[in-house]
């Protein structure tokens, strides 16, 4: 377990965090710290899960700083979609 390796992973997600925050700022809408903290979150267990899986040893820091982004959006984005798909559930079920 190298901490450079997991820091530069999670400064992806951070990466992530960083780019969807600036995104909302130029449309205009109003900073939510619930929303990057959940991000940073996720970040942060994706970091800490590539380096326990030893999968953080086999890359280079520029191919590790893009996978904590890619890792950090296709793992929010998948949570996103389950709490729709149950939320839809649960709607249906009550009404």
């Amino acid at each position: 377990m190298n901490l450079i390796n997991v820091l530069v992973i999670f400064m992806g997600g951070v990466c992530y965090a960083l780019a969807g925050f600036l995104k909302n700022y130029a449309r205009g809408e109003r900073f939510d710290p619930s929303r990057i903290s959940k991000t940073l979150i996720i970040a942060g267990v994706m970091a800490t899960m590539n380096s326990l899986l030893s999968l953080d040893s086999y890359r280079g820091l520029d191919q590790l700083i893009v996978a904590g982004a890619g890792q950090t959006m296709l793992v929010e984005y998948l949570l996103k979609i389950a709490h729709r798909l149950l939320e839809s559930r649960s709607e249906r079920w009550l009404g």
